[in-house]
């Protein structure tokens, strides 16, 4: 079965009015937000760059000798974009990158085909990326999500009535959380809000009419052995794609098949399933109190194991980490069992 490379070889110079705009579309635009567009797409609403002009420029700043694998194959597929005549007339506009010490956040917007698309980047490798991550299970709105609902209303023209917002990982919890709370006149003209592979939200957003309303108008993919899909609360109206790696692997999109402009459809593994209700029975039998003071330790023993990066974080890292919270006396012992617990898990997804 093909990939979303092979999808783009095929489609690459296919007008959309040959073959309209579709969810490996989608999924391609919520990559290519991973790549560094810093000083290339104009970070105003007023001007803009040409998608097949703005690849040219990205390739010629950056060398495809990437370290992490996933960023190599965003290179790879803008790559194959550089000479594309399906995209290269998009017009991309108002970047917003963003790292500190308490957000990771990055976005732009795209116009064509009459379609204003907004792309949220996900959880790059910066340990700040993946503590927001965890911030999920105890705030609303987590800062990135703040940003997020901001720079929707901002891109939004008043004459924009073909709205796509989209994301993959934690991009598709900011293109919900922006899709909810938007303001009222950008949310009704919404037509479609892209969720791969992202987590969901606490009781309290799930349980929301603003969800309710959102959820209408969502598409959520998630590969059949989903890890981040599944936590948190969300939809049970998505759909399992097949994918070439295993385990916690199929995050990756790159593993995803398809056929033409599909996925190919599978069925949730039996882990996946397991996940699923492990982390939603978990974090039910915690209060926010309790999900506050876990997080705090958790990245507290991250930096004392020099942790300052996603991808230095394996099993024998995090069964260290497991060892240091059994010695870490500034809790009670029942809140270092459950911290244990949460690590567990986690390995369970790796």
């Amino acid at each position: 079965m093909a990939n979303l490379k092979e999808y783009l070889k095929y489609y690459k110079n296919l007008s959309f009015r040959e073959t309209p705009f579709n969810d490996l579309d989608s999924l391609i635009f919520s990559q290519i937000v991973y790549a560094d567009f810093s000083d290339i797409i104009p970070s105003s609403k007023d001007n803009y760059i040409l998608l097949s002009d703005a690849i040219l420029k990205y390739l010629k700043k950056h060398d495809g000798n990437i370290v992490t694998k996933f960023y190599r194959e965003v290179y790879q597929l803008l790559d194959i974009l550089r000479d594309s005549k399906r995209y290269a007339n998009i017009k991309m506009y108002y970047y917003v990158k963003t790292v500190d010490h308490e957000k990771q956040f990055c976005a732009f917007t795209m116009r064509f085909e009459g379609i204003v698309y907004v792309a949220y980047e996900g959880t790059d490798t910066s340990i700040v990326g993946w503590k927001e991550d965890f911030l999920l299970t105890n705030t609303f709105p987590i800062p990135s999500q703040a940003f997020a609902i901001r720079y929707l209303n901002d891109s939004i023209g008043i004459l924009d009535n073909n709205i796509v917002v989209a994301g993959h990982s934690k991009g598709g919890n900011l293109a919900m959380t922006a899709g909810m709370l938007a303001n009222i006149h950008v949310r009704m003209r919404i037509k479609t809000i892209y969720n791969f592979d992202g987590p969901g939200f606490r009781k309290k957003e799930f349980s929301s009419s603003l969800y309710r309303k959102m959820e209408k108008k969502l598409k959520m993919f998630v590969p059949s052995d989903s890890t981040f899909g599944m936590l948190l609360l969300h939809t049970s109206n998505y759909s399992v794609v097949k994918s070439t790696a295993s385990g916690i692997f199929q995050h990756d999109p790159f593993s995803w098949e398809c056929f033409g402009g599909i996925f190919v459809p599978a069925n949730l593994t039996s882990r996946s399933k397991s996940l699923e209700l492990s982390n939603v029975n978990f974090l039910s039998s915690l209060n926010d109190e309790e999900r506050g003071k876990i997080i705090e330790v958790i990245f507290s023993v991250f930096e004392k194991l020099g942790i300052t990066d996603t991808t230095q974080i394996k099993i024998s890292k995090l069964n260290q980490a497991i060892s240091l919270v059994k010695e870490f006396r500034s809790v009670n012992s029942e809140i270092r069992k459950k911290i244990i617990t949460f690590l567990k898990i986690i390995i369970k997804g790796i």
